[in-house]
């Protein structure tokens, strides 16, 4: 089963796509971040849909994993990320891939057995998992990676 994974970001998305078996195991297939130059949503939220739609048509994924909105105290940056997820979620729904949704803290918890785990962590773990590495990519791509490969997880224990 092909995973894609996505971390909305209004200055930078990653994404990350896992191929994975029956029992949760995963191999990387693409991963790259989506930057937006411009702060206008009017000019992120299409560039965004276009460029994932790119993303879908070229790899093919089976079904969607996305990071909750983290609710911060900055309301303006929560309202902003909910419109990109919106959008991702909008691209996905209309080439009929499901779309489950984990809450950072779940992620974490998932691939590090710790809610709390920094992003470095989750990092290390991503790359050891996958056999990759990451430090050149931004902290958005191996949270996509992490978002997808949790999905796999839920997906095998599901079954």
């Amino acid at each position: 089963m092909r995973i894609i994974g996505i971390d909305p970001g209004t200055t930078c998305t990653g994404i990350g796509i896992v191929e994975s078996d029956r029992r949760g195991e995963c191999s990387p297939v693409f991963f790259t971040a989506l930057r937006f130059k411009s702060r206008d949503l009017a000019i992120i939220l299409p560039d965004f849909f276009l460029r994932l739609n790119e993303i879908l048509d070229t790899h093919h994924p089976d079904t969607a994993a996305i990071e909750d909105i983290f609710t911060g105290v900055n309301v303006k940056s929560t309202v902003k990320l909910a419109h990109l997820r919106g959008t991702a979620i909008a691209a996905l729904g209309l080439k009929e891939i499901p779309v489950a949704a984990y809450a950072p803290r779940s992620v974490k918890k998932t691939i590090a057995g710790y809610g709390q785990a920094d992003k470095e962590q989750l990092r290390f773990l991503v790359e050891t998992q996958l056999g990759i590495k990451l430090e050149k990519a931004p902290l958005d791509v191996s949270d996509a990676l992490a978002v997808a490969l949790c999905h796999a997880q839920h997906i095998a224990f599901e079954s």
